[in-house]
C-alpha cells in the first residue's frame, strides 16, 4: 500500500482504529478521507463512525476543493456505488413512459481521475474490491 505521505499513513490507520469492521469497503473509505489534507480535517463531515454511515450532504459543505471532492465522490462511490451527490438524480422518461435516472457526470472516471491522486486513487479501488497486484 501507497501513501501520500507520512500524515496519510498517521491518519488512515487512526481512523482504521475507529471503525466496527476492516473490510474493502472501509479501507477504501478510510484510505481516501484521510489522503486529502482538506478531508482530513472535515471526515465527521463526511462519515459517522458511530453510525457507519457516509454523510452526502458533506460533498455540498464549503470546505471542499476541486480535488477534495473528486475524492469524496470516488471514496462515496466505493462504500455504496453512489454516483448521486445529496441532490435527487436526474430522470427522464424513455420511449416505453418508464422513468430512467442518469448519474452525474461528476462520477465519471475523465472527471474523477484526472488530478494528481489518481495513483491513489486507484490504491483506494484495489482495496474496495480485494485486488492485489
Amino acid at each position: 500500500m501507497i501513501f501520500y505521505d507520512e500524515e496519510h499513513e498517521k491518519m488512515f490507520n487512526k481512523l482504521c482504529g475507529k471503525m466496527p469492521h476492516l473490510d474493502g469497503y472501509h479501507l477504501s473509505l478510510a484510505y481516501l478521507l484521510t489522503m486529502d489534507a482538506v478531508l482530513r480535517y472535515h471526515i465527521g463531515a463526511l462519515y459517522d463512525v458511530k453510525k457507519d454511515v457516509i454523510i452526502f450532504e458533506g460533498l455540498n459543505k464549503p470546505f471542499q476543493t476541486s480535488t477534495s471532492i473528486k475524492t469524496t465522490r470516488l471514496a462515496f462511490n466505493l462504500w455504496n456505488g453512489s454516483v448521486y451527490d445529496s441532490d435527487p438524480p436526474e430522470t427522464y422518461i424513455n420511449k416505453n413512459g418508464e422513468e430512467v435516472y442518469v448519474p452525474s457526470k461528476y462520477y465519471a472516471p475523465n472527471n474523477i481521475f484526472n488530478c494528481t491522486y489518481a495513483p491513489y486513487y486507484f490504491e483506494a479501488i484495489k482495496m474496495r474490491f480485494e485486488i492485489s497486484m
